[in-house]
């Protein structure tokens, strides 16, 4: 014990020292400070396992709360027989099959230009405006002759609102660039038409269809008939050029690059000897008048379109049978909450079903979180009598109790006699639960509708039913306002019998479409009663004397449903109340431990300074006695010396 009378015990030859203080104060702490340490290191160990307990218990409730949740129940699965389509089903959707035989995939179109030496090359012979047409729009794009194919790219990216996409291809060759253009989007409203006012779109080939002429038979003789008119109709106007007298195919396509309109339209030149046109036209037509066409081949075309490597077409399939077209390949709108995506041509039969893999997961994912907890739980509030140990809780209330009511539900049977261990979840003679999945697969395939209630529970809707009484005869005219069932107006004008009013009335309380009801006649047909199956109220309100008149008064008959509580959903609700919240039994016994711990402390820190204020009171009076004592001793001592002296004289 540390002081400022370090000379203590000095009079005292140690008999009033700071060891026998020592000696004394460590004593004192034995009977008082550690009784107090001990149990604020048994407080921690409580506050450490609680902590783990309550983390494992949070692990076990997520798979509870996974087994009571609908969306697990709703989880779709597709498997398809087949290469033609793969099929994604969203939560929720009907199950079901169906067959699908797919016909033709839809397609973008695609162009491809002439070749060209580079991405800086022209291909305009003068100020023109192009115009592409897409899906109803049209977009008019200026050049000049000026303009690159690699600026034409640009123009066209940048003016098409993103309908039409233009890159360029380096192919290869001595010429090997070619300007792509490709619709967007797949189907026919995607075709691409192409046009321009002089005629600078036959320069780049884009829709070209090429008509290669027959061998010529020479020149063309005009001296019996004169000059001959040849005629090509393109997009159904006709153009005449005439021919004279001993001219050839080469002169022939002189005089359409010379003509102002034609050549805006066709595109002439001599190839290995025989004359070959292009036009963006697909059916033209060309006739003469004496037989120029023949002697230059022209009335034996080839046609082909090189340029147009693919037409924008819709998809066509048969589902079930019935003969179904759209512009993409990704089908949306068949059937709710499922994606087609078609993938070639070919038959394919498709199979929706629960997806029940989670569900089997989720139930292992129960039973290893329930053994780990449980593992954990038994050690802290085990007792062994042969050592005398226990367990951190043993003797603990909330914690024995919690195990109670974890297997006290997990041995619940439902009101029809149904327990987790018919679903293949049972305890082992360890107490650890084990999973038998080819029991809950043959309950699966038994009744896949039992897993979903018995484990989550069940909404029943009981109908809600309306009975009217006899409807009159004669005329009774219902206007708005004067009936209506959930807030909509039933408009109707009998004028009949009782039973042919009663009839009509029926029809146009159907025909009205009041969500969830639905009007019927009674056996005899002389009443109409109102029924919804969705376990909805169904409200009636109107001119008391109409209703009276049609056999129904003003009121709302309320709907009722039944719900029956899975055991998961128990489960859950048992779990939520051990550890969500402050009030939840773990939450109020972690602060009832945490106040124990600051109560702890502070009694050990007063204690402490206790037993301080005690040893220093004692230690300043140690020092008191010891220089008494010290005093003494030294007149004893002067007196004794005296007495000696007295002896030796």
């Amino acid at each position: 014990m540390a002081s400022s009378l370090s000379s203590l015990g000095l009079g005292s030859d140690g008999a009033l020292s700071y060891d026998v203080i020592d000696q004394l104060r460590a004593v004192d702490e034995k009977a008082q400070v550690t009784p107090i340490e001990n149990k604020i290191t048994a407080n921690e160990n409580k506050l450490s396992d609680l902590s783990i307990l309550t983390t494992l218990t949070a692990t076990f409730k997520s798979s509870t709360s996974s087994l009571s949740d609908e969306l697990t129940y709703l989880k779709r699965e597709s498997s398809v027989t087949g290469d033609s389509v793969n099929v994604v089903a969203s939560s929720g959707t009907a199950i079901q099959d169906f067959s699908i035989d797919v016909k033709n995939l839809a397609t973008r179109d695609i162009y491809q230009s002439e070749s060209f030496a580079s991405s800086s090359s022209t291909f305009a012979n003068s100020s023109d405006t192009l115009t592409f047409e897409i899906d109803g729009q049209s977009y008019s794009i200026d050049i000049d002759a000026s303009t690159t194919i690699s600026e034409l790219k640009d123009k066209i990216n940048d003016s098409t609102d993103g309908k039409i996409t233009a890159s360029l291809l380096n192919v290869g060759g001595d010429e090997p660039y070619r300007l792509i253009i490709k619709s967007t989007d797949t189907g026919a409203d995607n075709a691409i038409s192409i046009s321009s006012l002089n005629g600078n779109e036959l320069d780049l080939g884009f829709a070209n269809h090429t008509y290669s002429a027959a061998e010529p038979t020479g020149t063309y003789d005009g001296s019996v008939n004169g000059d001959d008119t040849l005629t090509f109709n393109i997009n159904g106007t006709d153009y005449n050029v005439t021919v004279s007298n001993g001219q050839s195919i080469n002169d022939l396509v002189t005089t359409i690059q010379n003509d102002a309109n034609l050549s805006k339209l066709l595109k002439a030149e001599v190839v290995d000897g025989k004359l070959t046109l292009e036009s963006s036209d697909d059916s033209m037509t060309i006739s003469s008048t004496h037989g120029s066409d023949a002697v230059f081949g022209l009335d034996n075309l080839t046609t082909t379109q090189d340029n147009h490597i693919q037409t924008a077409a819709n998809a066509t399939f048969d589902f079930n049978g019935v003969t179904i077209s759209r512009d993409t390949n990704s089908i949306e709108d068949l059937i709710v909450g499922v994606t087609i995506n078609l993938n070639t041509t070919g038959q394919s039969n498709v199979k929706i079903t629960q997806k029940t893999s989670d569900i089997s997961e989720n139930l292992q994912s129960f039973v290893s979180s329930y053994n780990e907890l449980m593992s954990n739980l038994n050690e802290t509030i085990k007792y062994d009598t042969d050592t005398k140990n226990s367990g951190t809780f043993q003797g603990v209330s909330e914690i024995i109790t919690m195990k109670a009511d974890i297997n006290r539900q997990l041995l619940s049977v439902d009101a029809k006699g149904r327990a987790l261990s018919d679903f293949g979840i049972k305890l082992n003679e360890s107490g650890m639960l084990e999973f038998d999945e080819d029991v809950f697969n043959a309950k699966l395939s038994e009744d896949a509708s039992q897993i979903e209630e018995f484990f989550r529970g069940k909404t029943t809707f009981n109908p809600t039913v309306v009975y009217g009484s006899s409807v009159s005869s004669g005329a009774i005219d219902i206007t708005s306002g004067n009936f209506t069932i959930n807030g909509k107006n039933i408009i109707a004008s009998l004028n009949g019998t009782a039973s042919e009013n009663a009839l009509a009335l029926k029809n146009a309380i159907n025909s009205a479409d009041i969500d969830g009801v639905q009007a019927y006649l009674d056996s005899t047909g002389s009443y109409v009663y109102l029924k919804s199956n969705s376990g909805d109220d169904i409200e009636i309100t109107g001119d008391s004397g109409i209703l009276n008149s049609i056999g129904f008064k003003s009121g709302t008959t309320r709907g009722s449903t039944e719900t029956s509580i899975g055991i998961f959903s128990d489960f859950n609700d048992l779990l939520n109340g051990l550890i969500d919240g402050t009030n939840s039994t773990l939450g109020l016994l972690e602060t009832r431990l945490e106040n124990e711990k600051d109560s702890l402390s502070t009694e050990r820190t007063a204690t402490i300074q206790n037993l301080d204020d005690k040893y220093q009171i004692m230690a300043n009076r140690f020092a008191a006695y010891d220089s008494i004592i010290g005093k003494l001793n030294t007149q004893f001592n002067t007196l004794s010396m005296m007495i000696e002296q007295s002896y030796s004289n």
